[in-house]
């Protein structure tokens, strides 16, 4: 448990910065508890076209809103994991072409 929660706390500050640097086109909801979020994806561009992009593109996969009962341009993000700042990278460079 100790494990879990320090990899979910060390990923909250990753996200912390890059939720930051890309509020032009992010927004989203700081969880209070929880390794998954659904940040929103701002702009007119389809949540779905997005989430594909990204997985074709760079290989991270991002589940669209749509397929967790949330409406507009949600998308889910799961923090749990250790390869965080790889997946953030790579959510940085594709954002960089979006």
């Amino acid at each position: 448990m100790e494990r879990n929660l320090g990899i979910v706390k060390t990923n909250l500050g990753y996200l912390d910065g890059f939720f930051e640097t890309y509020s032009h086109v992010l927004e989203w909801v700081r969880p209070k508890a929880g390794p998954l979020i659904f940040p929103r994806l701002k702009g007119d561009g389809k949540v779905e076209n997005f989430c594909r992009g990204l997985l074709e593109k760079k290989g991270v996969l991002l589940a669209p809103g749509s397929q967790f009962s949330y409406s507009g341009r949600h998308f889910r993000l799961g923090f749990g994991r250790k390869n965080m700042p790889e997946a953030l990278e790579k959510l940085h460079e594709y954002l960089n072409l979006y």
